[in-house]
């Protein structure tokens, strides 16, 4: 129990990547003036909600991945949003999620070795200490947090096994599955190491993660908690009912 205590104390992150530089072409018919994460929500920007979410498990450090209109994001938060420091990466063109990815851990310094991944776009109210609880068991490269889902239109689903690894992503199941709810876990030098031979363009879901998954890469961490993608019409709609109503912590003003 010791050792266990000591490993989630090593793993528990402070600082968080989010991916936040999606056009939101999906979108435009309703939101064209800003970027996919600034789409507005309740009178707020989509993205505070994720910002105060997280500050509400312990993070302290934002580094936010831009690329369009990055400017629009610098501008509305600036260096700190609440008690939590923000920094930013700005793509000069389009590198794919995982040239965005890999950017910011080459470029950050961070602070310990650990750091959470986030979508911009997604809301998904992950137990951070279950997720840290859960990678500790295996101590891989990369640990996700997978939504039970009943019904599946929309996901490619995941399976795992019983030990907890990530055994496939985009399987074609359409009820009772597994989704990959765009939240990981990450230990920063060890993906470095996995990142190094890409090219400078490429996606992290489909060009990496099917490649780590056909070698036990990936732990996985199930939680069955409110998860809502905003990147169409049909979901965005629902955003003010789901995430604007959401009761934090502590308020910011």
């Amino acid at each position: 129990m010791e050792k266990e205590n000591v490993s989630m104390t090593a793993f528990a992150p402070q600082e968080m990547l989010i991916l936040a530089g999606g056009a939101g072409t999906r979108l435009r018919s309703l939101v064209s003036d800003v970027p996919k994460p600034m789409a507005p929500v309740a009178g707020r920007p989509f993205l505070e909600y994720l910002l105060r979410y997280w500050i509400d498990q312990g993070i302290l450090r934002f580094v936010l991945s831009l690329g369009y209109m990055g400017d629009s994001i610098k501008e509305h938060f600036g260096t700190r949003y609440g008690n939590a420091e923000i920094s930013y990466v700005q793509e000069s063109s389009p590198l794919g999620t995982g040239g965005a990815i890999r950017m910011a851990l080459q470029e950050i310094n961070w602070n310990s070795g650990h750091i959470l991944l986030a979508n911009g776009d997604t809301w998904f109210e992950v137990d951070l200490t279950a997720l840290v609880h859960d990678a500790c068991q295996h101590d891989l490269p990369l640990t996700i947090a997978l939504k039970a889902i009943e019904v599946n239109d929309r996901y490619g689903a995941v399976n795992v096994d019983d030990c907890g690894f990530v055994t496939a992503f985009g399987v074609q199941r359409k009820r009772n599955c597994l989704i990959n709810a765009g939240c990981y876990l990450l230990e920063i030098q060890a993906l470095l190491v996995l990142l190094q031979d890409y090219p400078k363009t490429f996606s992290f879901e489909d060009d990496l993660l099917t490649v780590l998954v056909t070698k036990k890469l990936i732990s996985s961490s199930i939680q069955n908690r409110v998860f809502l993608d905003i990147g169409i019409p049909p979901d965005y709609q629902k955003a003010n009912a789901v995430v604007g109503c959401y009761k934090f912590k502590g308020d910011i003003a």
